[in-house]
């Protein structure tokens, strides 16, 4: 198999800033690791009482900050439970969205009804593949759930990245771990990545194991150190699976192209995501010439500056094509760009212990 050639490029600040900087964010660190500890202490000793929705609430979510697949497993978690009859929606926050809304319906299982700077990211990235789900935003889950409930009469409510929103009740708690950065930095914010310290775990009922495909992740360790840390947590295994490769601004089923059409080729990977080394990771698989990467910060909106800096790093790089996330695609959009610029799309495939989650989806 030939080598992948791969170029790290990113506009995130490394080097010797963040050393300086870390040390005066020590104490922060600390205090909001506090911070945590009480809440959780008062909701676990029911100080903090939880409001409860009269329909199933399944919360999907992390410890770390980005980049853990999340999103990838809440589609997959709604067409399942789709497919068994129930009438499902999705709560997000919205995050970074613009809306002065207190709750915007981004899709109402049929047309999209706001934009992306309306509904942000991942909130937008959802309503294009599940066109027929209704996806709602809001800070207040259990406001946004009651909406969901009267408008669309829903039996299942599924929170995306909602681990820490603990005052909404949840029937199933799922945890996702990417395998590649399991605890994030190992720090908690500002400092590190960790939202939670990993004794959060204990919480979940069930842990999702994502890019369990990735070389060099020994799983079997891995497991086992999770098994101690949550005992008793059924841990499932997974992996980012490519759906399909489309032009920019063409998805019809004429202008899809088979993923093989990778291999060979000279590309350009950019993007703006938790994660960046795991959509090479998935590109290298199918065998390119070159990849050469990109990485904006996460939820990065593109400029025509950017687009000068795509152009300039793709001629550096002879690529023969820019390829991006569906995440990122919808920022591209608004711009006007003759790049070759191709869409990646990706799904999240269960590898081992499906029937577990199909048991903890068998709703009554």
């Amino acid at each position: 198999m030939k080598r992948t050639l791969y170029t790290f490029i990113t506009t995130k600040q490394r080097g010797i800033i963040p050393i300086i900087l870390r040390p005066p964010l020590m104490p922060l660190s600390w205090l909001y690791g506090a911070v945590i500890w009480i809440r959780n202490y008062c909701f676990t000793s029911r100080i903090f009482k939880q409001k409860r929705l009269p329909c199933t609430v399944i919360s999907v979510g992390n410890i770390v900050a980005g980049g853990t697949g999340k999103t990838p497993a809440v589609a997959a978690i709604a067409k399942q439970l789709q497919n068994q009859g129930f009438q499902v929606a999705i709560l997000l926050r919205g995050y970074k969205r613009r809306s002065s809304e207190e709750i915007t319906v981004v899709s109402d299982g049929e047309n999209r009804l706001c934009s992306r700077e309306e509904s942000g990211d991942e909130a937008d990235m959802l309503a294009r593949q599940l066109s027929d789900i209704p996806i709602i935003v809001g800070k207040q889950r259990y406001l946004t759930g009651k909406a969901a409930l009267d408008r669309f009469k829903s039996d299942v409510i599924i929170l995306d990245d909602g681990f820490q929103h603990r005052q909404l009740a949840r029937d199933v708690d799922i945890l996702i771990i990417d395998t590649t950065q399991p605890y994030g930095t190992g720090a908690l914010l500002p400092i590190g990545t960790l939202r939670e310290p990993v004794s959060a775990l204990q919480r979940a009922d069930i842990i999702i194991l994502t890019r369990t495909d990735a070389v060099d992740i020994n799983i079997v360790d891995l497991k086992a150190e999770l098994n101690q840390l949550a005992p008793n947590t059924p841990i499932l295994e997974s992996v980012h699976q490519p759906a399909s490769l489309y032009w920019l601004n063409q998805t019809d089923e004429h202008s899809i192209m088979p993923i093989e059409n990778l291999t060979g080729k000279r590309l350009l990977a950019v993007c703006g995501i938790g994660n960046p080394d795991a959509f090479v990771a998935t590109l290298e698989k199918y065998n390119p010439e070159a990849v050469g990467l990109l990485a904006f910060p996460d939820h990065h909106v593109y400029t025509e500056s950017d687009l000068q800096q795509i152009q300039h790093q793709m001629q550096q790089h002879e690529a023969e094509w820019v390829i991006t996330t569906q995440k990122d695609e919808q920022k591209f959009t608004s711009l006007f760009t003759e790049l070759p610029l191709v869409v990646l799309a990706i799904e999240l495939v269960i590898t081992d212990g499906e029937d577990v989650l199909m048991k903890a989806l068998q709703i009554q």
